[in-house]
């Protein structure tokens, strides 16, 4: 299988394999590495199996690059990579998912966008109640569009209605599918001593055809995407912000 980095967004073919060093034994071992080391956090390790020249590489230089592999196990029973000369199928793919986090914040993996709803804040039912909006659990966008500006109006008539949100005084929610991928292992991030500003989750994992995965992220992130989507078409990693999709109806 073709085996792809993926870091917020951004999208290369192949996987960095390091050293792990193994202190009882006194030797270090070729593996690809997620999360980190430390309090608050966890390292997730796949070990890999590399071909002679890739092996002479790594013993050379404590690193090299894998673009594919086959997924095997180890004595134990746990996941190992084999490293392999080409792709015997165009089915499924091997993620490494690097996702990042923002300051003081989180991460997700999950699937495709469900469901996309607002609700009224509770700082303004008394105002919208005042101004007849229905009480209701969601609201669509269209609602959202009427109402809000009729409620802001209200709440500051000498105001510019030009400097409020589209949505101002309701609260966006979105749902999402559950994460697709055969996760392989795992690690934590983190931020902060003890990983308690902030922290998220990196994965290895198996991604079939033809479904949309995403990862999100929380926290402040200076204007950067809050999501990435992706899907693997069987040619290419395709990675988009949901505005793209929309823009260009990537999939």
């Amino acid at each position: 299988m073709l085996i792809f980095t993926i870091k917020n967004g951004s999208v290369t073919k192949g996987a960095q394999v390091t050293s792990l060093p193994l202190k009882g034994a006194g030797i270090s071992i070729p593996a690809i590495l997620v999360g980190e080391e430390g309090r608050g956090r966890q390292l997730g390790v796949l070990p890999v199996q590399l071909l002679p020249e890739q092996q002479q590489e790594w013993e050379k230089n404590g690193s090299t690059t894998v673009t594919t592999a086959r997924i095997g196990q180890t004595r134990a029973g746990n996941p190992k990579f084999f490293a392999t000369t080409e792709a015997d199928t165009d089915e499924k793919i091997i993620a490494v998912l690097r996702t990042g986090i923002g300051f003081r914040g989180g991460n997700s993996h999950t699937g495709d966008r469900t469901a996309e709803w607002w609700q009224l804040s509770p700082y303004r039912s008394s105002d919208a109640w005042r101004v007849g909006i229905p009480a209701q659990d969601r609201y669509t966008a269209d609602e959202v569009r009427e109402y809000s500006r009729t409620l802001m109006k209200t709440i500051y008539p000498d105001d510019d209605p030009n400097k409020w949100r589209w949505d101002a005084g309701f609260e966006r929610h979105l749902s999402f599918a559950p994460f697709p991928g055969k996760i392989l292992t795992k690690g934590v991030i983190a931020q902060g001593d003890a990983g308690r500003m902030g922290s998220g989750e990196q994965l290895i994992a198996l991604i079939s055809k033809d479904i949309v995965f995403r990862t999100g992220y929380s926290g402040r992130l200076y204007g950067a995407p809050e999501a990435h989507y992706y899907i693997w078409t069987g040619d290419s990693l395709l990675s988009a912000t949901w505005e793209e999709r929309q823009l260009a109806d990537l999939f």
